[in-house]
């Protein structure tokens, strides 16, 4: 399947602009969270609790595990 983030970089560039903002404020509704919010989630700069984050696969029909993967650690 794909990331959230995958799942947005997914829609087509020539419909970016518009299509691309009506996914963030769809999320952004669903998740009664702020667009800016959701744009950190796509970024990585941030991740949703447990409870937005299962609001947001089941919207998307995805596993939670799949759509936010736990990021990777870095040993040194």
């Amino acid at each position: 399947m794909a990331t959230f983030r995958e799942i947005y970089e997914n829609i087509p560039v020539r419909q970016q602009v518009s299509e691309r903002v009506k996914f963030i404020r769809k999320i952004a509704d669903l998740t009664k969270k702020s667009d800016f919010t959701v744009r950190q989630w796509i970024a990585g700069r941030q991740r949703p609790d447990a409870l937005t984050q299962s609001v947001i696969a089941r919207h998307l029909k995805v596993e939670v595990e799949e759509l936010f993967p736990e990021p990777q650690s870095v040993e040194g």
